[in-house]
């Protein structure tokens, strides 16, 4: 009997114990009442009645497990001018990858992006650009901004794809390209004929139905406006521009919001590039997309790490990460030009002819005259742009 007694203080004892902290931990995190455990009344001979104890228990740490994950998880900062579509999908993959991490996203036109990046220079706040135009990227490496890397998936890229230095800075994700998105409803109530050229859009017929971003703000416009300065030269390129101007309504500071302004038959003629005029014809809108004959400007978006970088070895994982086929086939559901070449899938409605319309772009040079040629035109053109909000 001794012995039996002993054994018996023994178990209340430890039982005890385990009460008292399934009580502390149900007291810290709220448990109901009905879940908490029961005190050493509930012993019924020399059994104890450990399952409402072990239940509160489970509960609360079922409560407390996703905080502490949560709190774990390492923070990365990206920087992206991507469509807000494709980044999100992109971020999503790379934290399917990579749990341990987490994403904390800016997202906004190409100029702001690099504006923001130079004005952090002395304190840089993000850890990688996920997708910006290389020539804005090759701009802000110029003041010495971003660190070189070369990715783990960097050889099996597209060679156009790729910064061709022996230290790479940038690695490229997508291309995109200019275009016209036509509202054709709008356009057939008021007798406007379709453009077929870009010199078309200079022709008064088209006055005050035509919007565009302006390149201060958006990388849309700087590629389209380059694009015209390599169509007709650099005098003719203006002189295009001088005549456009009198038929443009207003610019804004998004690439892609002509074209829904378009879908919406806020305007009748977008300038902007076909993935926006895409998803709006899947969803209905009236317009058609118009790759002009002369040819289309385009540019690069790629990714680069910011040197300073205060997540360096994440910022790394997601340079891995987007230059990875994985990355490339997300990448292909918005636009058919990813870094890889046999990765090149149609959106359905996308024009199938974008490719062949592509101008032959001369990235360093435009990356050389960017500031010039954004004065150049704010000097011209600069007073139809709202201030931005």
């Amino acid at each position: 009997m001794p012995g039996r007694l002993s054994a018996h203080a023994s178990r209340t004892s430890r039982f005890s114990s385990y009460s008292a902290v399934a009580s502390v931990i149900c007291l810290s995190l709220k448990v109901p009442k009905f879940l908490t455990p029961i005190t050493l009344s509930g012993i019924q001979g020399d059994k104890i009645m450990l399952k409402p104890i072990l239940a509160a228990a489970i509960v609360a740490l079922a409560q407390f497990m996703p905080w502490a994950a949560e709190a774990q998880q390492r923070q990365l900062t990206v920087y992206s001018s991507l469509d807000e579509d494709q980044a999100k999908a992109l971020i999503k993959g790379f934290e399917a990858k990579n749990p341990q991490i987490k994403v904390n996203a800016i997202i906004g036109s190409t100029a702001p992006i690099i504006a923001r990046v130079i004005a952090e220079a002395a304190s840089p706040q993000a850890d990688i650009i996920m997708g910006n135009a290389v020539s804005a990227l090759m701009a802000a490496d110029a003041r010495g901004l971003l660190l070189p890397y070369k990715p783990a998936s960097f050889d099996k890229i597209s060679p156009v794809m790729r910064d061709s230095r022996a230290e790479p800075v940038w690695v490229g994700i997508d291309a995109w390209a200019s275009s016209i998105c036509f509202n054709t409803v709008e356009a057939a109530k008021k007798n406007i004929p379709v453009p077929k050229t870009w010199a078309d859009l200079a022709n008064p017929v088209y006055k005050g139905h035509i919007t565009m971003p302006s390149p201060l703000s958006s990388g849309t416009a700087l590629l389209a406006v380059n694009g015209w300065l390599t169509i007709f030269g650099e005098a003719g390129g203006w002189d295009f521009m001088d005549k456009l101007h009198e038929n443009v309504s207003k610019y804004g500071h998004s690439g892609s919001a002509p074209c829904r302004q378009a879908g919406s038959g806020e305007t009748i003629i977008g300038i902007s590039y076909a993935t926006p005029g895409v998803k709006a014809i899947n969803e209905g809108a009236p317009i058609q997309i118009i790759l002009p004959s002369e040819g289309l400007g385009w540019e690069i978006e790629a990714a680069a790490i910011v040197k300073g970088a205060r997540n360096l070895a994440d910022a790394k994982a997601m340079a891995d990460w987007i230059s990875s086929r994985e990355a490339a086939e997300i990448s292909a559901k918005f636009l058919p030009i990813t870094a890889y070449d046999d990765i090149q899938v149609l959106p359905k409605n996308y024009p199938a002819d974008e490719k062949a319309k592509l101008l032959k772009m001369d990235f360093a040079k435009l990356a050389s005259s960017r500031d010039a040629v954004m004065a150049e035109w704010q000097k011209r053109y600069g007073v139809k742009v709202p201030p931005k909000n």
